[in-house]
């Protein structure tokens, strides 16, 4: 069954944007496979491809809504709702991304990540996202197991088939998962040059789309706020 995905994307001309590519080895814009020698990469210790298998065939991204399986007949509506939401701010609405205090974590000993804070128009944007288009997918590798005796969980994984939303939401971009080496504080440093602690402007939202036949996500349509 092919799957969707709601997903914050860096402009293409940014650094950041270009720099995370080179990290796991795909242009998600372009839908296509990177040089697996870069000067990014160059610049990590010990670097080792295996650590960026997962993220890679999603993409350098911020998860928004989530990625969903769905009946491709409902592609169109999809759509819709998307540009409804993102159509639904006014032209001065700001929407951005603040480092968080721990920028570059290591999450559970196995994952790198940036981390970030979205102001209130964006967690706005998100929870409507959520609201409307996650109920259009059929389901996520995500099981009621994960919800572990919590309600809230539980409903959310029923409704909106993730429990990463909402009050739950942690926007962040993954570089590594699973991360297994020995040099954590000079990995750490090695990134905090390559990737500023800076806010980001969010000015768009990417529709991603993956078919059966497919191993990475390519960017199907991109919905621009006012």
């Amino acid at each position: 069954m092919p799957k969707f995905a709601v997903y914050y994307v860096p402009p293409a001309n940014s650094d950041l944007y270009r720099r995370g590519s080179e990290v796991i080895g795909y242009d998600v814009r372009a839908g296509a496979l990177l040089p697996a020698e870069n000067a990014t990469r160059a610049a990590l210790p010990e670097f080792d491809k295996a650590w960026v298998a997962r993220p890679q065939t999603y993409g350098f991204h911020i998860t928004t809504g989530y990625s969903l399986y769905f009946d491709g007949t409902n592609l169109d509506q999809i759509e819709a709702e998307m540009a409804h939401a993102c159509g639904s701010f006014s032209a001065s609405t700001v929407f951005e991304l603040t480092p968080a205090d721990e920028f570059i974590p290591f999450w559970h000993d196995e994952a790198v990540m940036l981390h970030y804070r979205p102001n209130a128009a964006l967690l706005m944007l998100h929870t409507l996202l959520v609201a409307r288009v996650n109920p259009l997918g059929t389901g996520s590798n995500i099981t009621r197991e994960r919800a572990q005796g919590d309600p809230v969980l539980a409903r959310r994984i029923e409704k909106y088939h993730s429990p990463y939303v909402f009050d739950g939401w942690d926007p962040h971009f993954t570089l590594m998962m699973s991360y297994d080496g020995t040099q954590r504080a000079a990995l750490r440093a090695a990134l905090a040059g390559l990737f500023p602690a800076q806010p980001e402007r969010v000015q768009s939202i990417c529709l991603l789309v993956r078919e059966d036949d497919e191993t990475h996500y390519r960017l199907h349509r991109e919905f621009m706020l006012a």
